[in-house]
């Protein structure tokens, strides 16, 4: 999931400075949009998953306060993925390539609907880079302030 979202995020933002290269943008079009739909079930899993599995065990260094803050900053975060992966998806005029093999439609073809959706995606993703960012900075803090074992745990 890191890889997909890390990626998503980086060519979606590329794809901006490329547009006046078709090809290219073309091809980060069609892996940005394959790799989302691949993406968006394994999400939706995942974060089922997140529920029945037993958490691992948190330092006892780390407040109840503060589990229950990264606790509610991960689920934002897989909310804002589920934004960002279907309102993507919903912002289209017309249908995708899924990898090149094969068209995939689009459920929405009024303009107005989809000129939402493509605002709603561009909050998603700054969003979530937003939550990206505090979360590898947590993570960095707990490994190089706190010196405990999170960051190991979290690889």
């Amino acid at each position: 999931m890191a890889f997909v979202i890390i990626y998503a995020t980086t060519a979606g933002y590329v794809m901006h400075y490329v547009t006046s290269h078709p090809e290219l943008f073309s091809f980060l079009s069609v892996l940005n949009m394959s790799l989302a739909t691949i993406a968006t079930p394994l999400l939706i899993a995942r974060y089922i998953w997140s529920h029945f599995r037993s958490s691992p065990e948190m330092p006892l260094s780390i407040p109840k306060r503060q589990q229950c803050v990264a606790k509610l900053t991960h689920s934002l975060m897989y909310l804002v993925m589920f934004m960002v992966f279907s309102s993507g998806y919903l912002m289209l005029k017309e249908p995708y390539s899924l990898f090149w093999l094969t068209n995939v439609n689009n459920l929405i073809t009024e303009p107005s609907i989809n000129h939402f959706f493509f605002y709603l995606h561009s909050a998603s993703c700054i969003t979530l880079a937003c939550l990206i960012v505090l979360h590898i900075s947590a993570a960095l803090k707990h490994h190089f302030v706190s010196k405990n074992y999170v960051l190991r745990m979290m690889l």
